[in-house]
């Protein structure tokens, strides 16, 4: 076994040194003709209209920075969350940290603003029409019509390079580092000139959604062309004798007097510990790599990690929209540590140096999204990333006292509700990957579990566990008063049904780890929903603290939960009674026998034929796979699957059905494709319906899988299949595969029986 993995080893390398000669030796003109199949079938303009959020920018996976265009002047207030829209008509420069993918202003920061001729401040000069953009792995590019400019980009995990050319005949350069025009509600931050002409300090960030946390973003700033005037401005001012400046509404010009430069190239570091840490990270990272080489290494990076599903055969569109969602899951979370092992401690103005412990550090943990499809996707392709995500979590515990929530940049903004940091861990251990303190986690899991007071993560944790729900008529203060920080409810159904799956994981936990006596209390604690399924009309339903119904019940409402608008409908997070009719994850079992397999099929149908069923809205995306839960259901899953996908996933800006959630949608796409679906987090097991190839090769990660593959085969033109059979010979009839079979099957073939 040794002999083999090490043969199977060394080819997969020869094929990897290869592929870095080949596209090394080419030429900055000719770079793409050297791409991969699988680089080339990546289109970063998915999603990136239609409220998808995404950005085309150049970036590596899970990348701290990512260069990418802003089409809108953010000097004002960010209008809404994403920094690029595909139709939009200008550009007004380029963010070197963004976050794609996510539902609130956030980052765009450390912008640089690039025109030609001489000196002009003002946001109109810099704002220019644009055409011929060119978007791949690791690279994007733009020409900028009203300056003639190409605006060229790539990246590094934690740096960026920029490469400016002008295009029309010989003219002056103006590049501005912009601190005042970041997308975040927080502006500006603070410049140092130095001596060597690089310029270093932070730009502000923060109140994401609405919380009051902010971060500083150091940056190191290098013009690596020479010739630049250098001069610091505030609120479009030119201010003069001073090396360094703090404010809102500021910024440094490098003004190119000379006519006869026909480029400039900008190298930026980025840190969220300090400006030193930043030039360090750029220094690293591309040391003397020219523009072209980093570009190159950014695309292995790639190559490497969207190749670990290589699909046989040329698929065409399919292709491209899959492994674009593929490439979406690997945006986020993102890497925060510094090369020399620093990173921002949550809730702390500590940094830490994290060299015992020996583990990258994330960060953006937008679990409540994330939790339900992003991330048993990373502990299925890359479970060294997951564990590390995993010890992440479990470090902000014991530096904060509390599992993330919804975690950026060191600080928890506590966005949307549940208790979602449980079910990813709980997911992660349940599939072997256990290289992590199992009893700082457990300290983690009691603690939210139990503490009934303040308790940051589970507000209305006290009458759960009194009542077994939380009461409409009573959520701890006026909803219209609701923040995510000040103990109010967010949809008391909602939020019961949240921490059930967390205490279904926590139990599961607890009795896999020898307590069984708490663990069984956990999982007791889990049914509770059932006490909110109301029979005489078949939906979960608010109760007041007497245990009465809470009226009047709408069950099509999704208006005023809390004082947003459409944030839910009365006792409901972002849905209506119908969005949450079958959310049951870890109980979809117990609810087929409350309601009845006749009962339970008809109004499930009815989700889809009525139009309840919304893809955006994360808790019912697993919907169309509970029709294998019930005889003879498995054939609705397989219509369902390829209906919602085409429907609402393609090739194009409007490629994403609505806000990807930090790779959600994206992940619930990738899973689709293959015919496994990963249905209920924290329970290692697979839902299967038809796969969308014939043939599709995974290959598992040397960390936990020793090296193994799995070939899934669809042995059928027909939409159906009847059976899976593994390599051994094992059918799977149930339409359904644990998770250690699935990484063990060698080969699952998707069969169509005759007369079937």
């Amino acid at each position: 076994m040794l002999d083999f993995l090490f043969l199977r080893r060394m080819v997969r390398n020869f094929y990897l040194l290869f592929f870095i000669l080949l596209c090394g030796s080419a030429q900055a003109e000719n770079q793409y003709d050297s791409q991969s199949d699988i680089i080339r079938s990546v289109n970063p303009f998915i999603g990136t209209s239609n409220e998808g959020n995404n950005y085309p920018g150049a970036v590596v996976p899970w990348g701290m920075v990512m260069p990418t265009p802003h089409t809108e002047n953010f000097r004002e207030k960010a209008p809404n969350a994403p920094v690029y829209e595909h139709h939009d008509p200008y550009i007004y420069g380029f963010g070197t940290v963004n976050i794609s993918g996510v539902g609130c202003p956030v980052a765009g920061s450390v912008p640089l603003k690039v025109a030609a001729g001489a000196l002009d401040l003002s946001i109109e000069n810099f704002q220019s029409t644009y055409s011929e953009q060119v978007a791949h792995p690791g690279y994007y590019s733009v020409y900028l019509e009203k300056h003639s400019i190409e605006a060229e980009m790539t990246a590094t995990q934690r740096s960026a390079r920029y490469r400016f050319a002008a295009k029309g005949q010989e003219q002056k350069f103006q590049l501005l580092l912009d601190l005042g025009a970041n997308v975040s509600h927080k502006k500006g931050g603070a410049i140092q000139l130095n001596a060597d002409g690089s310029v270093t300090g932070y730009q502000n960030d923060g109140q994401f959604c609405g919380a009051k946390s902010s971060t500083k973003i150091y940056y190191y700033f290098n013009v690596l062309t020479p010739g630049a005037v250098v001069q610091l401005y505030q609120d479009e001012q030119i201010v003069e004798g001073i090396q360094q400046i703090e404010g809102k509404r500021l910024g440094v010009a490098f003004t190119f007097e000379t006519d006869n430069i026909d480029q400039v190239e900008v190298e930026v570091g980025v840190s969220f510990v300090s400006a030193e840490n930043a030039r360090e990270n750029l220094k690293v990272e591309q040391g003397n790599k020219s523009f072209d080489e980093i570009v190159t290494a950014a695309q292995q990076s790639w190559q490497e990690v969207l190749g670990r599903v290589e699909i046989e055969g040329d698929k065409g569109e399919e292709k491209t929209i899959f492994y674009t969602a593929l490439y979406h899951t690997l945006l986020l979370p993102h890497v925060i540590s510094d090369v020399n092992g620093d990173y921002p401690k949550m809730a702390d103005t500590e940094t830490a140096l994290n060299t015992q412990s020996k583990y990258t550090r994330y960060s953006t943990f937008s679990l409540w999204d994330t939790y339900r499809t992003l991330h048993p996707l990373m502990a299925l392709f890359y479970p060294q990333q997951q564990r590390d995500m995993v010890v992440t979590m479990l470090e902000m515990y014991k530096e904060s006292g509390w599992l993330p929530k919804w975690e950026l940049f060191g600080n928890d903004t506590r966005v949307m509700v549940g208790d979602p940091a449980i079910p990813v861990i709980v997911d992660s251990y349940f599939k072997g990957i256990k290289d992590f303190d199992i009893e700082v986690a457990k300290s983690a899991f009691l603690k939210h579990g139990l503490q009934t007071e303040n308790n940051l993560n589970r507000p209305g944790n006290d009458y759960y566990w009194q009542l077994g729900y939380c009461p409409e008529d009573d959520r701890h203060g006026d909803p219209k008063k609701f923040s995510f920080e000040n103990g109010i409810v967010w949809g008391t159904v909602s939020t019961t049904m949240e921490y059930n799956l967390a205490d279904y994981g926590i139990g599961q936990f607890l009795i896999d780890q020898g307590d069984k006596k708490m663990g069984k209390k956990f999982l007791k604690q889990s049914q509770s929903l059932m006490k909110l399924y109301d029979p005489e009309n078949s939906f979960f339903h608010a109760k007041n603290k007497d245990g009465s119904w809470h009226e009047p019940f709408n069950p099509l409402d999704r208006t005023f939960d809390i004082r947003w608008e459409n944030s839910g409908g009365r006792g409901f997070c972002e849905g209506s009674a119908w969005q949450y009719n079958f959310f049951a994850p870890h109980a979809t079992s117990l609810l087929v026998k409350k309601m009845g397999e006749e009962l339970f099929v008809s109004k499930l149908n009815s989700v889809f034929a009525d139009g309840h069923f919304d893809i955006t809205n994360e808790p019912d995306i697993s919907y169309p796979y509970l029709f294998n839960y019930v005889k003879d259901g498995a054939k609705i899953t397989q219509e369902k699957i390829p209906q919602i996908a085409d429907k609402n996933f393609f090739n194009g800006p409007k490629g994403i059905p609505g806000n990807d959630d930090a790779g959600t949608l994206s992940a619930w796409l990738v899973f689709s494709y293959l015919g496994i679906y990963p249905d209920a987090p924290g329970v290692p097991v697979y839902q299967l319906t038809t796969p969308r190839f014939n043939k599709v090769t995974l290959h598992f990660d040397d960390y936990l899988y020793e090296g193994k593959t799995l070939t899934l085969k669809k042995n059928t033109d027909s939409p159906y299949f009847d059976q899976a059979v593994n390599a051994n010979g094992k059918v799977f009839k149930n339409f359904e595969i644990s998770h250690e079979e699935l990484i063990n099957s060698s080969e699952l073939d998707f069969i169509k029986l005759p007369n079937h």
